[in-house]
């Protein structure tokens, strides 16, 4: 495990995996081995980097410090390790230092998961606990105390369990000494004001049974970010990664590898100057009889993008008395709205005819009904972002939906088939991507 002089002390961390760089920071007590798991299961997408906190696991532990000195480690294992932009995941302690450093440098951190958060304390919240319940942990050890306390902690308690027993053969308690200084380290923090200042995308998730920091902590957090979305993981307390972890592997990935919106009108810009470079026979190649071509893959991008667009229109001119829904989005309709886009893989449509486009359209028609299309989001986009939102129509697998939504569906769908684009040029032997929009693995 290897390790760098820290802002006065040795700080230990683990890598593991190549890719876009993520940092994970455990909790209170912890270790980057409290993390084993998560850092296995992200690492054949990711670079993943675990690290030790001051006073924790195998860094050198002084005998006092402060959050802040947390925040600067972090910035400085960045620095080390030449990392000029990554992601950022903590739970509890490391989710209030991952808050630092996201204010701190906004514009290096590009996502941001933060796990049983909250945004300010007079007191770490493990000490809290201890406090209220100090009759009950009177003369035990740290180890013991977190177990006498884990009932009003956690909610699935045999993961728990069975994870923090894994955890304790494996690594030493802190030392009582040791506990005082780490819960010292968090006392009076609140970043209630810099929480603004985040530019990275944001989702925070907190554990419905979570006695340390509830729910409600989380949802102020992504109230104060411009850009975070609040999830709540309903078999869970403070350890969602532990007490649902199937769950929480899958959201963690998918929110990473969801792509950044782009501004649609660039997408549509991308798409037409491409077009004049296609040969026919380019255009209308396909690699098999299920495969589409690029002249079928634009078709579908302009007629799903049209349509979306009339269903805005139809709610802004709407009947207020008859199109006004109360229902609203699918599950799947939640989460595509949440996290800005299609989830990252290809989605297979049924083998229904209206679903295959007819692709015989050659490039001087596909411009001009994208020209069409271009002209129509601009004329939409700004009436579709101050109109009315109670007037809704149903899709199919999303749910009701209103005229800004509608609008927002074209650029997630427009988006969500730039790798297609990518492989059906690459497929038709097109050299070069285009120059208006780059094309990165998330898409």
């Amino acid at each position: 495990m290897p390790a760098i002089d820290c802002n006065g002390i040795q700080l230990y961390y683990e890598e593991k995996g190549s890719g876009k760089p993520l940092i994970l920071l455990h909790g209170l007590g912890m270790n980057a081995l409290a993390l084993q798991r998560e850092m296995d299961e992200l690492a054949s997408q990711f670079r993943v980097i675990v690290p030790d906190a001051r006073g924790h696991g195998r860094s050198e532990k002084p005998a006092e410090y402060k959050l802040q000195d947390h925040i600067e480690d972090v910035i400085a294992l960045m620095d080390h390790l030449h990392i000029e932009k990554a992601a950022l995941l903590g739970g509890s302690l490391g989710s209030y230092i991952a808050q630092g450093v996201a204010i701190a440098v906004p514009d290096r951190i590009e996502k941001l998961i933060l796990v049983a958060a909250k945004s300010n304390g007079k007191t770490s919240s493990t000490a809290r606990l201890l406090a209220e319940h100090q009759d009950e942990v009177q003369g035990k050890d740290p180890q013991e105390q977190l177990q006498l306390l884990s009932k009003f902690i956690f909610h699935n308690m045999e993961q728990v369990q069975e994870w923090m027993s894994a955890f304790y053969t494996r690594s030493p308690a802190l030392s009582e000494a040791q506990q005082v200084a780490a819960n010292k380290a968090l006392e009076n923090f609140d970043f209630r004001s810099g929480l603004p200042l985040v530019k990275a995308r944001t989702m925070v998730i907190g554990g419905t049974y979570d006695g340390l920091n509830p729910p409600g902590e989380g949802r102020i957090i992504a109230s104060l970010i411009p850009s975070a979305v609040f999830i709540e993981f309903g078999q869970s307390g403070h350890a969602p990664n532990v007490e649902e972890p199937e769950r929480f592997i899958e959201t963690v990935r998918a929110f990473l590898m969801y792509s950044e919106p782009r501004n649609p009108v660039d997408l549509i810009d991308a798409y037409l100057e491409r077009l004049p470079e296609y040969s026919a026979g380019a255009l209308f190649s396909k690699s098999d009889e299920r495969a589409w071509s690029l002249s079928q893959l634009y078709e579908h991008l302009i007629v799903v993008a049209m349509e979306y667009l009339e269903f805005a229109e139809a709610c802004i001119h709407a009947d207020k008395e008859t199109m006004i829904q109360t229902e609203g989005k699918t599950a799947a309709g939640e989460i595509l709205f949440r996290f800005g886009g299609f989830p990252p893989v290809k989605i297979q449509l049924s083998d229904d005819p209206g679903n295959t486009p007819d692709g015989l359209k050659g490039t001087e028609e596909l411009t001009e009904d994208l020209q069409a299309l271009k002209q129509k989001y601009i004329e939409l986009e700004k009436i579709a972002e101050f109109a009315d939102s109670r007037p809704k129509i149903r899709h199919d697998g999303f749910g009701w939906l209103n005229a800004k939504e509608w609008v927002q569906l074209v650029e997630m769908h427009t988006r969500h088939h730039l790798r297609q684009w990518r492989e059906l040029e690459e497929k038709a032997g097109i050299e070069g991507a285009s120059a208006s929009v780059q094309i990165n693995s998330s898409n």
